[in-house]
């Protein structure tokens, strides 16, 4: 974790920006999300998650102009990624630790709109269009292929695509693309299909208070479960203290003038 001032764009930050762009990060990436090691490499660990969170705490008055540099020099093999996720061998091999806690860094780094990374062009944008409409084509593959129960190993990947989509919530253009792509019954299915995963109920519920209308959203014959989900969730992030800060900050936004709760 970085210490003292983190509006000042020091040295540290610097290298980990120009590391982070290089043609390696992404060869990193793609060598340790396909053969899942048990561990990071010290070389992984410094550029997959330290230099990621350097990043993530840099608050200073460069930041917008460092996140449009790496989601301009990442956002389209990050596309091409997902997008071979859509296949029933790729989707149901198990993600272990290392895998979460790269994609965990690496959704901070590319998708925190709601930590104040707003969309700065007009490449970025479409950008996160074709993300958005990639998970929908990942999630209408997973439901053809559980009708009944999803399969325990694509649950991680749900859980990270659906907080990538709640994060698109934050921006009002996406939004409205959002709507466009017809998610609910999507989601819903999810719901229904996911054993009662309270991280899938908490990010589908928190997409739906925002993209489904309010005589829509009274339509859910799930208030109860609702409200555990969300009560169970800041009861846990208080629980957390400081460090879950953000995550108290984005629930109580999601609750704020909710038809889940009138």
């Amino acid at each position: 974790m970085t210490t003292g001032d983190s509006s000042v764009y020091t040295d540290e930050i610097a290298r980990a920006i120009d590391q982070i762009c290089s043609p390696v990060y992404a060869q990193m990436f793609e060598k340790v999300a396909k053969e899942q090691p048990s561990y990071f490499t010290h070389e992984q660990h410094t550029l997959l998650a330290y230099y990621p969170n350097e990043i993530t705490w840099y608050q200073g008055e460069q930041r917008h102009e460092i996140i449009e540099r790496i989601r301009h020099t990442h956002l389209k093999w990050f596309m091409k990624w997902l997008r071979e996720h859509n296949n029933k061998h790729t989707l149901y091999r198990e993600w272990n630790s290392v895998m979460d806690d790269l994609m965990l860094h690496t959704t901070n780094l590319f998708f925190r709109i709601d930590l104040g990374d707003v969309i700065t062009s007009d490449e970025t944008r479409r950008a996160f269009h074709q993300v958005a409409d990639t998970i929908k084509d990942i999630f209408s593959s997973i439901i053809q292929s559980n009708p009944d129960t999803i399969n325990p190993t694509a649950i991680p990947l749900i859980q990270i695509f659906l907080l990538i989509l709640f994060y698109f919530t934050w921006d009002d253009d996406l939004i409205i693309h959002l709507k466009t792509l017809q998610l609910v019954p999507l989601i819903t299915e999810l719901i229904r299909t996911s054993n009662n995963d309270n991280d899938i109920h908490l990010q589908a519920y928190r997409i739906l208070a925002v993209i489904m209308t309010e005589a829509d959203l009274k339509q859910l014959q799930s208030s109860d479960r609702i409200t555990a989900v969300f009560i169970n969730f800041i009861k846990d992030v208080i629980d957390g203290g400081i460090s879950y800060e953000a995550r108290l900050h984005n629930s109580l936004r999601s609750l704020k003038g909710s038809p889940f709760f009138f």
